[in-house]
């Protein structure tokens, strides 16, 4: 069997995501590939990596954390701020944010949780 490099099979998976294949089916092929090849352990690098294809083609995959579930508006909001055509969120509800939401996507970061402002606020006055 051809050893691919990740770079490859990630391309190939954002294609077919791209062109509305079904999800399942592609990663199934693809895990299918990574055991028949011994590379399991890559798997969540592989994970990455189509993730920062799919980024490429404007397709962003983040994942949300915020007290309440988003609205859509807070969605198309989320969109907006990370410059994407199209986002799949991976969203958390956690009370413990108070308020606002922590994004993570592609390398990037922005918390604008209640929680993150009052702990930079109690810094400030220490």
């Amino acid at each position: 069997m051809i050893r691919l490099s990740r770079r490859k099979i990630a391309d190939y998976a954002a294609d077919r995501l791209q062109k509305g294949d079904n999800k399942q089916k592609v990663l199934r092929e693809i895990a299918a590939y990574l055991c028949d090849t011994g590379r399991q352990n890559e798997a969540e690098l592989l994970v990455r990596d189509i993730e920062s294809a799919l980024a490429e083609r404007g397709i962003i995959v983040a994942d949300a954390t915020s007290a309440h579930p988003l609205t859509e508006p807070m969605k198309k909001s989320i969109a907006a701020l990370l410059g994407a055509k199209h986002i799949q969120l991976r969203e958390t509800v956690d009370p413990e944010v108070l308020g606002g939401v922590r994004i993570v996507a592609a390398g990037r970061r922005f918390d604008g949780t209640l929680r993150r402002k009052l702990t930079l606020l109690k810094a400030k006055q220490l």
